[in-house]
């Protein structure tokens, strides 16, 4: 590759990049994330659409002038593999560039074996992966637990502990990316609000606590990746032993074992699934109301703690946390203004539902996983439809 064309294809990445940020683009506005006039992005823009990277289409009329159009992800262009695997269930699908997601497979499981499930995540990938060849460029692997060098360090839920989830990947020359799922909700999430935050608290509330601190759309980095384990922050009972190894983690609380005993409704397979419904259950029994607000105050008092920490601009719930929320609306509001430090009470961070939905966690690790694979050379096989490795 020459100098020009590595210059030319670097331009693209940067668009491209830019295109995964932006819910909606068009042309001028591309032109001026990247810092050209307007016949330099015209040029760009023909060249990504000859290589079925990006497609334009008319933007709605605003008024008298010439018709913009926005740019778009290509129909045809490249995918990730996505995988979420979640407590009880998993999911696989395709992300493409603007980080629209297809499910292509779905399925469940008992969580007695990690191996055999990775077993079985691999057996359906290799015939999706097969099917749309060229078009996977990478994998992106979502765990509800921390991950470090390609390992899922622990699931305290399940007591899963030093999985190799790269295994998964039915080719040895596909690049593998892995996160904690609310870390990748969190990436998703934080291109979706506009004008962007610069700051953003993405807390989980699924089976346990997780999420993210995201700076200018990226998580905060840290020494092993082993980042946004919120949920075992010492803000439950400090006499509770967590499966993690550690004493009052504020996860304790929101287990399907710990709510099934204060409840007193049997726990089901999907623990997930069975905290919606006690959740949202309209009718709900003395003892199921009295735990939907114990643990709404207990949300609200974790978020104040994190507010206090991190001063973020935006606050989002993802997962089951907005229903728990609802639940019982002025409790939680009541224990988040108290536990505010005085300063952050007026006005107090905005706290919204998250935007991104029950694919979250496969668009964040899609979009991850492009930001890896999409340099110049990458994208200038891609142009020659030239096998596509690393």
């Amino acid at each position: 590759m020459t100098t020009a064309q590595a210059r030319h294809w670097r331009s693209a990445a940067d668009a491209l990049s830019v295109l995964r940020r932006e819910a909606v683009l068009t042309r001028p506005q591309l032109g001026r994330h990247l810092g050209l006039d307007s016949g330099p992005t015209s040029d760009l823009v023909k060249r990504l659409t000859r290589a079925e990277l990006v497609v334009e289409r008319r933007a709605p009329a605003t008024g008298p002038g010439r018709p913009t159009t926005t740019v778009h992800a290509h129909p045809a262009g490249p995918l990730t593999m996505v995988v979420d695997v979640r407590h009880g269930d998993w999911r696989i699908g395709t992300c493409d560039l603007a980080g629209e997601v297809t499910i292509a497979a779905t399925g469940r499981h008992d969580g007695t074996d990690p191996e055999t499930l990775l077993d079985r995540l691999s057996a359906r990938i290799a015939p999706l992966t097969a099917s749309l060849k060229p078009r996977i460029v990478g994998v992106g692997v979502a765990m509800p637990g921390p991950v470090a060098e390609h390992l899922l360090a622990q699931m305290t839920m399940l007591g899963w502990h030093d999985l190799p989830i790269a295994r998964i990947a039915p080719d040895p020359d596909l690049p593998v990316v892995m996160g904690n799922d609310a870390t990748m909700a969190a990436v998703a999430e934080a291109r979706l609000h506009s004008p962007h935050p610069y700051t953003l608290l993405h807390v989980v509330v699924e089976v346990g606590v997780g999420g993210a601190f995201i700076v200018d759309g990226r998580p905060t980095p840290s020494a092993r990746g082993l980042h946004g384990e919120f949920g075992h922050l010492p803000f439950g009972d400090p006499a509770a032993a967590c499966p993690c190894g550690a004493r009052g983690c504020w996860t304790v609380a929101f287990d399907a074992p710990a709510i099934a005993r204060r409840t007193h409704v049997p726990a089901e397979p999907d623990p997930r699934a069975w905290l919606h419904r006690l959740y949202t259950d309209p009718a709900p029994t003395p003892e199921i109301r009295a735990t939907r607000l114990a643990l709404a105050v207990d949300l609200g008092r974790g978020l104040a703690g994190l507010i206090n920490a991190l001063d973020p601009d935006l606050i989002t719930l993802g997962g089951l946390a907005a229903h728990l929320r609802d639940a019982a609306t002025d409790e939680f509001d009541r224990a988040v203004h108290d536990g505010l430090m005085i300063v952050h009470r007026d006005p107090p961070p905005r706290i919204v539902t998250a935007l991104s939905g029950a694919d979250a966690a496969l668009i964040g690790v899609g979009l991850s996983a492009f930001d890896r694979v999409l340099d110049a050379e990458m994208l200038a096989r891609w142009a020659s439809r030239t096998p596509v490795s690393r």
